[in-house]
């Protein structure tokens, strides 16, 4: 027996093994997890955000979480440092109102948008989630908060946003 089929052979068997180990276990591990993400802005998943309330402002850290056994579909969470404002209106109210805007695929202009209100505090670790269903394979997400609506209507807010390409099963 030379070298040469001698490593053929340890290396069928090892590939072997590793595919019978992951039949084996594949299906039984399959639980929701961060799904592998590619981000394409500067700031990572975090997403540096003014607000509408006394110019409230903080960071947000965005997550995107996937299960195989449900494909076709994603969990977007959102999870505030806290949030901190200026002056007698922060003394009065501090909430910190933000109208975040989930958009995947076409965004806005073939309806693949989720946009719902955040009311954060000043204490950090309040986490927000929302279910998408951008399809099987890698779509472009972008999460942010912009000063102006998909109608047109004028939002006192802005964040920077987070853009990122995430492989759903």
């Amino acid at each position: 027996m030379n070298i040469r089929s001698f490593a053929v052979r340890a290396i069928s068997a090892g590939a072997v093994t590793v595919a019978a180990f992951a039949g084996l276990t594949g299906t039984a591990a399959a639980a929701p997890a961060p799904a592998p993400i590619l981000h394409l802005t500067l700031n990572g998943p975090v997403m540096p955000t003014l607000g509408q309330n006394a110019f409230c402002n903080g960071l947000i850290d965005t997550a995107v979480e996937t299960d195989p056994a449900r494909p076709g579909l994603a969990t977007v969470s959102l999870t505030s440092r806290g949030m901190h404002g200026v002056g007698p209106e922060w003394t009065v109210n501090p909430v910190c109102r933000v109208k975040v805007s989930i958009s995947w695929g076409g965004g806005a202009f073939t309806g693949q948008l989720r946009e719902f209100d955040l009311n954060l505090g000043e204490q950090p670790g309040q986490t927000v989630r929302t279910e998408i269903n951008p399809g099987s394979g890698a779509p472009m997400i972008a999460i942010g908060a912009s000063y102006v609506g998909p109608q047109g209507d004028f939002r006192p807010q802005y964040s920077y946003p987070v853009t990122a390409v995430v492989i759903v099963p």
